[in-house]
């Protein structure tokens, strides 16, 4: 194994095996630790994604109650000519009664069904669009958004 002086191998010397070993596992342990990064991330992202998700869908069941409650009583849940396309306090007691927080707004209504048609839910960094199909079935999408670039 030896070529002859001592300290010589055949592939180098054992201090640049050594060196070179440490460099290879260093790459490694760094390679690993952005992985677990990458991972761990994701599984934040994703985590409150489906909390923002679970939030629009209580207040979708909310606004349900709500436009019931309100046909029984002659009042309106759907407002567009409104900021946010709902009569005047009516987000608040929405997300009080779906224990939600964030910002919701009522884009369209389906008046012969009486139910939302289309609305967008933002609670922190995520953001909820829900959107009433053809056949009657819903469509969500729930998107994460940060800032790239801020100008002042």
């Amino acid at each position: 194994m030896q070529n002859g002086s001592a300290g010589q191998y055949l592939f180098g010397s054992t201090t640049q095996y050594r060196r070179k070993l440490l460099t290879t596992i260093v790459a490694a342990a760094l390679f690993i630790a952005l992985i677990l990064c990458v991972v761990f991330f994701w599984f934040r992202i994703n985590s409150g994604a489906r909390q923002a998700m679970r939030e629009a869908r209580d207040l979708r069941i909310a606004m349900k109650m709500k436009a019931v409650e309100q046909y029984g009583i002659g009042g309106i849940v759907y407002q567009p000519s409104a900021r946010n396309g709902l009569a005047p306090g009516m987000e608040e007691e929405l997300l009080k009664m779906a224990d939600a927080e964030g910002e919701l707004t009522l884009q369209a209504w389906d008046i012969p069904q009486n139910e939302a048609a289309a609305f967008t839910f933002r609670k922190d960094r995520y953001f909820v669009v829900f959107k009433l199909q053809e056949d009657g079935t819903g469509k969500w999408d729930s998107y994460y958004s940060f800032r790239l670039v801020s100008y002042e």
